[in-house]
């Protein structure tokens, strides 16, 4: 039963590891079906993780930083 326990609990982090690496690319626009695919190998999944948390947001053009006129320069 013991083995069981493991294989479902293995399963399930597997699983969610894979999700998170999905929301993770497409919130920082790389290519998520890629990065799913890879969150669902068992030692690759770690990997693509922290590729995915060090790589910059593709989108990052697309947030303007708003400027106030108001703001005082040094």
């Amino acid at each position: 039963m013991d083995i069981w326990f493991s294989l479902i609990l293995l399963g399930a982090s597997q699983i969610i590891l894979c999700w998170y690496s999905y929301q993770l690319a497409i919130e920082k626009g790389y290519p998520a079906l890629l990065f799913a695919g890879a969150g669902l190998l068992p030692l690759l999944n770690l990997f693509a993780l922290m590729l995915l948390l060090l790589l910059p947001d593709r989108r990052l053009a697309e947030h303007q930083l708003y400027f106030s006129k108001f703001r005082q320069r040094p």
